[in-house]
């Protein structure tokens, strides 16, 4: 009975295998490749011998290690007069891989692939290392193996209803308006959440969940399943952390009322989460936004009304800057708040213990995203690593910096797309200048991020070059209180769903302050109402502070007016670890940081009447010393 007698797709062969064989032992699943074309590999382990399989999917690659072992005991019973030496059984494993390569889907893929362990471990694989079959690619107890990576071992959902016999587990799925389906289970009364790009891989997600959370809580002795065990718990910490900021953002999302269905729909969605003495229970949305394209060049505003990049993360921490500023008042006010007043009572500190936390359900776009998950390598090296990239007015994705350098009001009036900085260069900026931006810094010290989450298309390689690694060992003249921080970084390496739609409107949301929509063409709410969080806004939050705080001198200097530029213009330490940072860029071959024309900064802001008597109070005093 040749190979080609066996038929890889007899499901049966499985079934009977199982029924006759009881002493069987596999081992668990590897994934060669990239995620849209997997070749699975496991081994099986009967009397004394090991036979490996591939196949497009588990069941597969089970069907042509029992090929193999069929294979291998039919040339053992024809030759029973010689015995079997280790180099027949090698080329018996050889002759039947050359089989499978040959008639099945692993042709070439099955050559020139890698085993993807995780995004940050790569090995190769060669025809000579395949045709062998004699190299095992484990994965390793100290490997952090994410929920969604290329690794793929026996079902969770399997373990879970084995372990917990005669308990019904019940399944539901959970309403997402976002790029990943959400499951939940429910073992024991409690809820486990899982995110997937489809229903099947969120069930397995929420199964693996349910499974390390349980094994923390209580003393799960399966030995069958030990080692499988072991190796979900090796990821716990972190898997846990992005899957509760994903749920509890999902929770303030889904309760928010919207008056129209198309306001809700989203691609990406980001929050800002405050956390106390890192304790995940304390773990609290203060803001999330869903992000749409960028400002429409037609409706740019020379008074600082539209909102200029509209992408979710940006909002967010706009957002974040307007809870700073009411948090502050609350401060001077002598109400509990968030910041203390330091020895000098017009600057303020971050109280003890308190950490903020982003969290996108996908990677920023321009230098964190550039990249393919079909890559046979990280390619790090290549000469468009690190490059500032924009984004473009009405495209979609982002592009090199270069060329573009500079724009003008009448160019852009005139037809010329718009360019903004992409979301993972302002990333690296805030990891440099902080969260609060210019005009905070006067009353409070930097502040950064403690960590990112991401929920897709993660790859920790590019994220750290993105945030901290292209400009760590480059900038060396910050002014005191800046720094290159260095969250901690953390996410899932699995591939969204593509949308080929983008909603034309994002929504914002402050706690307790309500939700804010906005149509991200024209800057503006869909009433036609000026952003909460657009420039003119927030700049008066800050003249409303430094009212309130008497701290006149970075509002006005024998000024009758207030113009935005000049307030910015006045912390030269902010100023000046702004420039170190762009130059930095520009002296690495980055490209230059594109600003947007100087006509959209010198607006005049309106003062109240209160803060009109202070400042002209604050005059007369001065004229009279």
């Amino acid at each position: 009975m040749d190979n080609e007698s066996l038929n890889i797709d007899n499901s049966t062969l499985l079934r009977d295998f199982n029924e006759t064989q009881p002493n069987q032992e596999w081992s668990p699943f590897i994934c060669y490749g990239p995620s849209h074309l997997p070749t699975f590999k496991v081994s099986l382990y009967l009397n004394g011998n090991r036979f490996d399989g591939y196949g497009s999917s588990k069941k597969r690659a089970k069907i042509n290690a029992i090929m193999q072992y069929k294979s291998f005991t039919m040339n053992c019973n024809a030759d029973s007069e010689t015995n079997n030496t280790i180099e027949s059984d090698k080329s018996t494993l050889k002759r039947n891989c050359t089989f499978l390569m040959e008639n099945s889907l692993l042709k070439k893929n099955a050559i020139e692939s890698q085993v993807a362990i995780h995004q940050t471990t790569e090995i190769p694989v060669s025809k000579k290392q395949f045709e062998d079959n004699l190299i095992e690619y484990l994965p390793s107890k100290n490997l952090a193996i994410e929920h969604q990576v290329a690794i793929n071992q026996t079902s969770a959902i399997s373990i879970l209803h084995e372990i917990f016999q005669g308990q019904t587990l019940t399944y539901e799925h959970e309403q997402s308006h976002g790029l990943l389906e959400t499951i939940s289970v429910i073992v024991s009364g409690n809820k486990y959440i899982g995110y997937g790009k489809n229903k099947k891989e969120a069930k397995e997600i929420a199964c693996r969940n349910a499974l390390k959370s349980l094994s923390k809580l209580q003393s799960i002795d399966n030995l069958k399943y030990k080692n499988q065990l072991e190796m979900f718990l090796t990821d716990y910490g972190d898997s846990k952390i992005i899957d509760h900021f994903a749920g509890i953002t999902d929770k303030i999302y889904q309760k928010l009322e919207f008056t129209e269905n198309k306001f809700k729909e989203y691609s990406v969605i980001a929050s800002i989460i405050k956390m106390t003495k890192e304790d995940l229970n304390s773990a609290q949305v203060i803001c999330l936004a869903t992000g749409t394209k960028c400002l429409s060049g037609n409706y740019l505003s020379l008074s600082g009304e539209s909102l200029h990049d509209c992408h979710a993360e940006i909002l967010t921490r706009r957002c974040l800057i307007k809870y700073f500023y009411k948090e502050l008042m609350e401060s001077v006010k002598g109400y509990p708040s968030i910041f203390i007043p330091d020895s000098n009572k017009s600057k303020f500190k971050l109280a003890k213990d308190i950490t903020f936390h982003l969290y996108i359900n996908t990677a920023p776009c321009g230098e964190s995203r550039v990249y393919s998950f079909s890559d046979t390598e990280h390619q790090l090296n290549r000469l468009s690593r690190g490059l500032l990239r924009s984004k473009i007015e009405n495209g979609a994705g982002t592009v090199s910096v270069f060329g573009r350098e500079f724009q003008t009001y009448d160019g852009v009036a005139q037809g010329e797309r718009l360019v903004t900085m992409s979301c993972s260069d302002k990333l690296t900026r805030w990891n440099v200048l902080g969260l609060q931006g210019n005009l905070l810094s006067n009353f409070v010290e930097s502040i950064y991020l403690e960590s990112i989450s991401i929920g897709s298309m993660f790859n920790l390689h590019h994220m750290e070059r993105t945030i901290y690694g292209r400009v760590e060992n480059s900038i060396s003249q910050l002014p005191q209180d800046y720094k290159v921080h260095k969250p901690k970084l953390r996410g899932y390496s699995i591939l969204p769903r593509r949308s080929t739609t983008q909603s034309s409107y994002c929504t914002n949301w402050i706690v307790s302050e309500g939700i804010e929509i906005i149509k991200g063409s024209i800057g503006r709410t869909i009433e036609n109402r000026l952003s909460r969080v657009c420039k003119t806004s927030l700049a008066n939050e800050y003249i409303k502070l430094c009212c309130a705080t008497n701290n006149l001198l970075t509002l006005i200097e024998n000024e009758n007016k207030v113009f935005y530029d000049s307030l910015k213009n006045k912390n030269e330490n902010y100023l000046a670890a702004k420039n170190e940072l762009l130059s930095t860029f520009k002296s690495l071959n980055f490209g230059t940081w594109v600003h947007k024309p100087e006509e959209l900064k010198s607006f005049e802001l309106h003062v109240g009447k209160e803060s009109d008597n202070i400042i002209n109070n604050s005059n007369n005093q001065g004229n009279e010393s």
